[in-house]
């Protein structure tokens, strides 16, 4: 984007504006406007390793000596045998000597019936008679109803417990990091490393503004995209302003207006404004004059001065939307209370031009209309500086 009186120049150079409407936003676009397309402000969370511990390995065991029991022929008597360990060893533990137990042969006994089955236990009792109770061709399937329920108890109580791969990844909101800007960068860093889109917006912001670090529209650009693709619309406005200015990435306006449209459509108002300016000059994308009004509109509605008055002159001369007197001069006195004098100038002159039933209908609809405008107020995750809004003046092509 250029400068301030380009956008009004741009915008007067609509189709069909003819003779002295050429200069009409020329004269509202006040001298002073600011630029703030410029990137502005505040990034991501840690995640803390997972450490398992090492797989337990059961001691082995063996006999002393490393000899296994000699083999004995079947059912013969067996005489203790005696595995004698090292005298030392066993002088100084105190051990006595390992003997080998000796089985006698079983003496006959009358027989007295089947030997009674062991106690079941109470839940294996009660689950066998459960079993029972279901047909054989449904039991597999309540088996496996069963466990799948018992795997998603499992899953939502590791995930609540936050354990392993379900553990939280930390957060980095502007209002925890360090007021120092060393310390601020180390810490959008660290989160963007992470991955958290909140610290990759902020650090990206910072080395497009040079805090704390060189300016680097580069990095900045890589950072932008980074949260750009994880749906951050703050995001995808600035990198859309990168490729329109060629800032560390090269001159693509088609890639711009991609980007305006991302935003635009997650509502972000200069998006909104800069989306509706490449549809009035079919920068980057098709030219379309209804299209850029009805962005216009929506950029307007929160709170962008500059779509006011563009809205205002769209009306008044017809293009892109059906000339009406009385809704240019609603825009125009929206944007005049907002302290642009040469937008209440105008208001002021279309009104004394209106029939008095038309300025009965004006004010009432510059009512309604400036009820239902929401100035943006500082975005989420953005440092409030104390400084103008930064939204409620939009950019310049």
């Amino acid at each position: 984007m250029s400068s301030p009186s380009a956008t009004a120049d741009a915008t007067l150079k609509m189709p069909g504006a003819r003779g002295g409407g050429r200069n009409l936003i020329a004269a509202l676009t006040p001298a002073n406007y600011i630029d703030s397309g410029q990137p502005v402000l505040d990034l991501p969370p840690l995640i803390e390793p997972e450490f398992e511990p090492p797989e337990f390995e059961p001691p082995k065991f063996e006999l002393a000596g490393g000899h296994r029991p000699a083999r004995r022929s079947f059912l013969a008597p067996v005489a203790p045998v005696v595995e004698p360990a090292p005298a030392g060893i066993i002088a100084a533990l105190d051990i006595p000597e390992l003997i080998e137990p000796v089985f006698a042969p079983a003496e006959s006994a009358p027989f007295m019936g089947p030997a009674p089955a062991p106690p079941v236990a109470a839940p294996a009792r009660w689950l066998a008679s459960a079993g029972a109770l279901l047909p054989a061709a449904s039991r597999s399937r309540y088996v496996a109803v069963g466990s799948v329920v018992a795997i998603g108890l499992i899953a939502v109580s590791v995930e609540l417990l936050g354990f392993g791969p379900f553990a939280r990844a930390r957060h980095y909101p502007v209002s925890a990091a360090p007021t120092d800007v060393a310390l601020r960068l180390a810490y959008y860093q660290e989160g963007a490393q992470a991955g958290d889109a909140n610290a990759e917006l902020e650090l990206a912001i910072l080395y497009a503004k040079g805090t704390g670090v060189a300016q680097d529209y580069a990095t900045a650009g890589t950072w932008f995209r980074a949260a750009a693709n994880q749906g951050v619309a703050r995001a995808q406005y600035d990198l859309g302003v990168l490729y329109e200015r060629g800032r560390g990435v090269k001159t693509d306006l088609t890639e711009a207006a991609n980007w305006y449209l991302k935003a635009a459509q997650a509502g972000y108002p200069l998006a909104e404004y800069n989306l509706a300016v490449c549809y009035t000059k079919g920068q980057g994308i098709r030219q379309d004059l209804p299209e850029a009004a009805l962005w216009y509109h929506r950029a307007a509605l929160q709170g962008v001065v500059q779509a006011m008055i563009t809205l205002g002159a769209m009306y008044e001369k017809g293009e892109g939307v059906a000339a009406s007197p009385v809704d240019a001069y609603t825009w125009y006195l929206v944007a005049g209370r907002r302290n642009n004098q040469a937008a209440a100038r105008r208001a002021e002159d279309l009104f004394n031009g209106l029939p008095r039933l038309d300025q009965i209908r004006a004010e009432a609809l510059a009512s309604d209309v400036a009820a239902s405008i929401h100035d943006a107020g500082p975005e989420a995750g953005e440092a409030v500086t104390g400084s103008a809004d930064a939204k409620s003046a939009a950019p310049t092509h």
